[in-house]
């Protein structure tokens, strides 16, 4: 786990609305007081939260928000490991059952008890096909879920084995919610019920598309047992601005007009080099990699031969020169090379070939959706557009935001044929990525944005999540990601490196290249 520390420097103390207004424009004036002394932590997420409801969050700057406002069952915590949030304990009776003890002093925001039927219902909701959850077969895999709740148990009961299970139940979109927010789910998305909330902030103000206030829980008092413990003290209120002006954001963090900055621009990085008294926290934080819409009636379905003209047409090294200045490594399948079960035979990649992907692809008519997260997506975007139309494909592209790009793909019958995803893999298992590609389509419960038809994969990729050590896993999801490279279901692009940036007072904990906000503190020793 990453910690870094540094002495105090003051700030200056604004309003929220004046944040709202920074996060447009360059901050300037002297700086009078910081977090240390106004508990008050400020920062922007690059689009509003999707929803308040976690099992429907869309985009990384939801899951943020999630994991601030609610509780887990359990928690990332150094080098692959698990340590217990809600449950106090866990055990895998098998692959398809599992039990979790609930510990008995969390509450809800409303004082609520959190007891394993709270859990089991929260869980129930996430898991059941009517909430159109994208994260259900992330958390209990492909088949059923039977949640029940008996004393201070949880059992979780599956239709077919999966054996990761436990990682996905320390995902911020498997947050517990609590009986008041599951009796209003139209409120509960729209972050208007007190009492949802498990976690230790509570959302205070909410100004779509200008500002959000959360405030710390005066009687929050479950914070895991982190194998190296935290210091310092939680911020009282976090203050967030909505922007994806980089530049600006790095102007505020040297004037001390935000105590917290995400960086995915290599040039607003380099201007923190010569700041030895901020804190910064680089990490592998998304895959970049092209997938393809292949429902009936688009450019893609049941035309391999598209879908590889579209791989040779982009190469890796351009792309990435582009969406990382180079910082990030090319891909050789859907997750980087750290993970375990990762493809590593770049012969089966299509090379690049730019007359190869000509001869395919002239005159095919492609809509494309571009992120505009930030620089590095809508340049990414701008790369392929400019590649297939060289190829003489006919493309549209239209560029939106990062909340609207991830609901507009997570819709079954949204008008596009090619994005490239910025897919954040927060489990840190493979099959996590995969199913992005593989198996049932968003619209049917799943996870697959591209509604493919790929038996072989789907079959591999099951036996993957039944598998009862890692050498049978891997050899499954070699199988699957063979499958993906056969059919040109895939374009691997490159890692999307993000740098957080805290001033001085402010610190926050690393988890191999997870990023958990609920541990940010201040006066950390």
């Amino acid at each position: 786990m990453s910690r870094t520390r540094g002495a105090n420097r003051r700030r200056t103390k604004r309003t929220l609305a004046a944040l709202a207004v920074l996060t447009l424009t360059a901050a300037c004036g002297a700086a009078t007081a910081g977090p240390a002394e106004t508990g008050t932590l400020r920062t922007v997420l690059n689009a509003d939260p999707s929803s308040f409801d976690p099992a429907l969050a869309q985009g990384q700057q939801t899951f943020q928000a999630a994991s601030l406002l609610y509780d887990t069952l359990l928690r990332r915590d150094d080098g692959g490991t698990l340590v217990g949030g809600l449950a106090s304990d866990w055990a895998a009776e098998s692959p398809s059952a599992y039990t979790f003890t609930i510990r008995d002093d969390a509450t809800c925001a409303d004082g609520t008890p959190i007891t394993a039927p709270v859990v089991a219902a929260s869980l129930s909701h996430l898991a059941d096909p009517e909430t159109g959850s994208t994260w259900k077969n992330l958390v209990f895999g492909l088949g059923d879920a039977t949640i029940t709740a008996e004393g201070a148990t949880v059992r979780i009961a599956l239709s077919q084995p999966f054996t990761t299970l436990p990682q996905g139940l320390a995902i911020p979109q498997s947050g517990i919610v609590c009986p008041a927010g599951l009796e209003d789910l139209d409120a509960l998305a729209a972050g208007s019920v007190p009492g949802a909330f498990s976690g230790p902030y509570t959302v205070a103000d909410a100004q779509q598309g200008l500002s959000y206030t959360f405030d710390l829980r005066d009687d929050y008092d479950a914070w895991p047992d982190f194998a190296e413990p935290l210091t310092g003290a939680p911020p009282e209120r976090i203050e967030i601005g909505i922007t994806t002006d980089q530049s600006t954001m790095a102007n505020q963090i040297l004037a001390g007009d935000l105590d917290l900055g995400q960086f995915a621009d290599p040039d607003a990085v380099q201007r923190f080099t010569a700041q030895p008294d901020l804190h910064q926290y680089q990490v592998i934080n998304a895959t970049a990699y092209v997938v393809f819409n292949q429902r009936p009636g688009r450019v893609f379905a049941d035309r391999p031969d598209l879908r590889q003209g579209v791989a040779k047409a982009i190469d890796q090294n351009s792309f990435n020169a582009i969406f990382s200045r180079n910082t990030g490594d090319v891909l050789r399948s859907v997750v980087p090379s750290s993970f375990a079960c990762v493809n590593t035979d770049t012969a089966l990649l299509e090379r690049h070939d730019p007359e190869g992907a000509a001869a395919t692809l002239a005159g095919a008519k492609i809509t494309m959706i571009g992120n505009t997260a930030n620089r590095q997506f809508s340049g990414g975007a701008d790369y392929v557009y400019q590649v297939l139309a060289d190829a003489g494909a006919d493309v549209t592209m239209n560029k939106v935001d990062n909340a609207t790009f991830w609901s507009t793909i997570a819709e079954g019958g949204a008008d596009w044929d090619l994005v490239f995803l910025g897919d954040l893999n927060s489990v840190g298992s493979i099959s996590a990525s995969l199913d992005r590609v593989i198996g049932p389509a968003v619209e049917d419960g799943g996870r697959n944005y591209s509604a493919s038809d790929n038996p072989e994969g789907e079959a591999a990729f099951a036996d993957g999540l039944a598998a009862p050590d890692e050498r049978t896993r891997c050899e499954a999801f070699g199988r699957a990601q063979r499958s993906l490279f056969e059919r040109d279901d895939i374009v691997p692009l490159a890692g999307s490196p993000l740098t957080y940036v805290t001033g001085p007072d402010v610190t926050v904990s690393v988890f191999d290249d997870y990023v958990d906000l609920a541990t940010l503190r201040i006066g950390a020793t």
